[in-house]
């Protein structure tokens, strides 16, 4: 496949809607731990609580599903936000750590939550597929073990 003049097109990656679901479950579950404290001190207290953790974890939602990351031949280019869109750029080169997180509840629905560090500057890709996930990991020169291997046993 190629773009406009020849050149490479880019890799695009985006969330599934399990792991979107996994990641705004994740983000509600410190608001349901602490919203029985909340009641105790009032119901309306409890409520309006409630109220503004589900708005939170809505716009969470809405956040996720317009997130697109392109990996290009120099940089990788993560886009979101339907109402207040953002672009952040990381040139390849300045990506020092790629992090794949995959809980039971990930692994069930196929999905990876990636971590990408640079310094000064990270990003959480949540949600991605698997497939997606480990292909941008190899892509950004961070493969990930097919399985775990023990150190030598002259390792220190």
């Amino acid at each position: 496949m190629s773009g406009p003049a020849g050149q490479p097109s880019p890799l695009v990656f985006a969330p599934t809607l399990r792991g979107r679901a996994v990641f705004c479950l994740w983000a509600a579950l410190p608001g349901i731990l602490a919203a029985p404290f909340l009641f105790w001190q009032g119901a309306i207290w409890g409520v309006l609580f409630c109220m503004l953790w589900a708005a939170g974890v809505a716009a969470l939602w809405l956040r996720t599903g317009s997130l697109t990351a392109e990996l290009g031949e120099y940089a990788l280019v993560i886009r979101a936000g339907r109402f207040f869109p953002t672009r952040r750029t990381f040139p390849r080169a300045s990506i020092a750590s790629v992090l794949e997180l995959g809980s039971p509840l990930l692994r069930m629905s196929g999905a990876r939550v990636l971590v990408l560090l640079s310094p000064g500057a990270g990003a959480i890709l949540p949600g991605l597929p698997r497939s997606q996930a480990e292909l941008l990991c190899e892509e950004l020169g961070h493969p990930v073990p097919a399985a775990w291997e023990p150190p030598p046993e002259d390792a220190p």
